[in-house]
């Protein structure tokens, strides 16, 4: 591991996992677009290496792995994290998400000193209930932990609200929202020529498509149905859902292509490392999230010049703005008819609703002004601290 810079401010994130998702993309764009002259990042992943960590790596920041599986392998881990910490010597602490978070925390204490500390909450939480054993318990200790937190991170409003009705420290929250490369997620016709050539399709069929990895929170069960009220109105559109997990080995997408109205028009493509060409080839975006905070696949959309149709859930209709339609969560008959409004419309006027979006992004949620917003923070905390 490199030595630590003392010209540099040392931030060490911590981190479940480094797969394909929001916050994993979101921690890869803050490390791409930061300050390397005045930051020096570091990440530290709890379980193994999954594609971001090859990211992270490309960029030059070294990644360390414990592969955390159970909690006894986490006892195990301690010593190996001790002394890294102890070798990194961190200015700051950051955590994503919440057995990061947790994890940061514990960082701290096996540092022993008085690190500042930041904790990243990413997501809303309508019924705790919902999320799995496990989690919902972690989620619950860190809101008995978080008073220790020098400042907590809600992508959303709403997940700031959701949290600290449940007990996460006000005093320590702020809101900082998700940041988007609009040199990367940009207007593309030669993306919707390109991805309709793969999947067989004329150059004029309708698309339709989600990105998001298979969790029950993120509304698939919905947006199948959906899909199958449009087929059913319409034989001119087809429906792309693009994550980990989306593909014939997970059941319910294997029994949805075989349903009458989806044959031959449901396209599965499961995990992609080409989401920005993926995103801008769409006529429709949808995020139909029964839980949210802040949807990284709204905002590329958008940046995309994308009309989106998304569910009123976490911060997604106020994020949107006028770039779309809002609906009810988990209301497949609305989902649809919102889907079939955009798609009725002429090419000019989806066009007009696309590019509205995009200039929302650009005014509010560009990658550069929101890690700038984290850099500004960081020269706060370490300047309080050397006070």
């Amino acid at each position: 591991m490199p030595a630590a810079n003392a010209n540099r401010i040392v931030v060490v994130h911590v981190i479940t996992g480094l797969n394909v998702g929001g916050a994993e993309r979101m921690l890869w764009k803050l490390l791409a677009h930061a300050d390397r002259q005045r930051f020096d990042m570091r990440v530290v992943c709890l379980i193994g290496d999954g594609p971001v960590a090859d990211d992270i790596r490309a960029l030059g920041i070294p990644v360390l792995c414990l592969g955390v599986q159970s909690p006894a392998g986490g006892l195990q881990a301690l010593g190996r994290l001790r002394r890294y910490l102890r070798a990194a010597r961190p200015d700051i602490l950051q955590g994503w998400m919440y057995h990061g978070n947790f994890a940061a925390w514990v960082c701290r204490w096996l540092v022993g000193r008085g690190v500042p500390l930041i904790w990243g909450v990413r997501q809303s939480l309508y019924d705790i209930n919902k999320e799995k054993p496990g989690t919902a318990k972690v989620i619950r200790l860190c809101a008995w932990l978080s008073g220790a937190a020098t400042k907590i991170l809600y992508n959303s409003q709403t997940a700031r609200q959701h949290h600290e009705n449940l007990g996460y420290a006000a005093e320590c929250g702020d809101w900082l929202p998700n940041g988007f490369d609009t040199d990367l997620f940009r207007p593309d016709p030669t993306a919707r020529t390109a991805l309709r050539e793969e999947l067989g399709l004329q150059p004029q069929a309708a698309l339709v498509g989600m990105v998001a990895r298979y969790d029950p929170m993120k509304g698939h069960v919905n947006f199948l149905k959906a899909a199958q009220l449009l087929a059913e109105r319409s034989n001119d559109v087809h429906f792309v859902l693009v994550g980990r997990g989306v593909d014939s080995q997970t059941r319910l997408f294997a029994d949805a292509e075989r349903a009458s109205a989806l044959q031959g028009r449901l396209h599965l493509l499961g995990e992609r490392q080409d989401i920005p060409s993926i995103t801008a080839a769409l006529d429709i975006a949808v995020t139909p999230s029964v839980s949210e905070g802040f949807a990284n696949a709204i905002g590329e959309a958008m940046s995309c010049a994308v009309p989106c149709v998304v569910t009123d859930v976490g911060d997604s209709a106020a994020v949107l703005g006028g770039g779309g339609r809002v609906v009810t969560a988990e209301d497949a008959l609305a989902l649809a008819d919102a889907i079939c409004e955009l798609l009725d419309l002429s090419g000019d006027r989806r066009q007009a609703i696309g590019m509205q979006a995009r200039q929302r992004v650009l005014a509010q949620f560009s990658i550069q002004a929101v890690v700038e917003r984290y850099q500004e923070l960081y020269l706060r905390l370490t300047a309080t601290e050397d006070a």
